[in-house]
């Protein structure tokens, strides 16, 4: 008797647990649809303005405390994990928002290049209300070198870029979503970049990243490790992509430069 009334026990215990559980999923999954509809909403209120002057127009007194408490957080930090630690990089954190990801720039169309994706759309940056700073939206498809996955996949990057108010920090946030992937339905990818004006001419850049896994699936330790490894090429190609670009900018530059001063002396004769 004794030994059924414990079964008995156990079992309403577990199936209480259970109950808990799903009830902690679908509130989690409910959670995540919000927060990919806050995304899709603040991606839908584009503005037609110059990046470089929304920007300003958002500064106030922002400091980078500020943008992690105040405003409605764009990833989840406690996902993310260090790859890259203070790298210095030849440019300013300003510069760098204003010559490779600024509307105008360049930039992302070359790195996209660089790694053989193809079919890229990218939004212009606009401000949106429920984060600070300004957003944009970049959609891909992007090659798979798993022998799981289909040759490509559809892809979905929502970025964020935020100054603090003396413009010597650049926060830059992505979440990216993979569409055709075995689970790709259920992790998406967050990374958040640092960069922090040392000179005149350079910076430092901190970058974390991580999977945030929407729902538990079987795969979610593998897809952790792979997603890792694969993120950290993917940055050192940027990296190397964007230092090329801006030693191109300056060579062009200095070009022009040369060219309106020969004018000028011809004019002047």
């Amino acid at each position: 008797m004794f030994a059924s009334f414990w079964n008995r026990n156990h079992a309403h215990k577990t199936l209480e647990r259970a109950v808990k559980n799903f009830q902690a999923m679908e509130e989690a999954e409910k959670e995540e649809k919000e927060q990919a509809a806050l995304r899709a909403h603040s991606s839908s209120n584009k503005g037609s303005h110059i990046a470089s002057e929304l920007m300003a127009s958002t500064q106030d007194d922002t400091t980078l405390q500020d943008i992690d408490r105040t405003f409605q957080p764009f990833i989840k930090d406690d996902v993310v994990v260090p790859i890259i630690t203070k790298e210095v990089f030849p440019c300013t954190a300003e510069q760098f928002f204003n010559k490779l990801l600024n509307d105008d720039s360049m930039f992302t169309h070359q790195y996209r290049a660089e790694r053989k994706d193809t079919d890229i759309k990218l939004e212009q940056w606009h401000i949106a209300d429920e984060y600070s700073g300004l957003l944009r939206e970049i959609s891909f498809r992007s090659l798979c070198n798993n022998p799981m996955c289909p040759p490509d996949t559809a892809m979905t990057e929502w970025q964020h870029s935020v100054f603090t108010a003396n413009k010597s920090v650049l926060v830059f946030e992505t979440v990216q979503q993979a569409h055709d992937v075995p689970f790709g339905s259920y992790f998406e990818v967050h990374s958040r970049w640092v960069l922090e004006t040392t000179s005149e001419s350079s910076c430092t850049i901190d970058i974390k990243v991580g999977a945030h896994f929407k729902k538990w699936c079987l795969m979610q330790s593998k897809i952790k490790t792979g997603l890792l490894s694969e993120y950290k090429k993917d940055i050192e190609l940027m990296l190397k992509v964007a230092r090329d670009y801006l030693e191109s900018s300056k060579q062009v530059g200095s070009i022009d430069r040369n060219n309106d001063e020969t004018q000028k002396n011809n004019n002047s004769k």
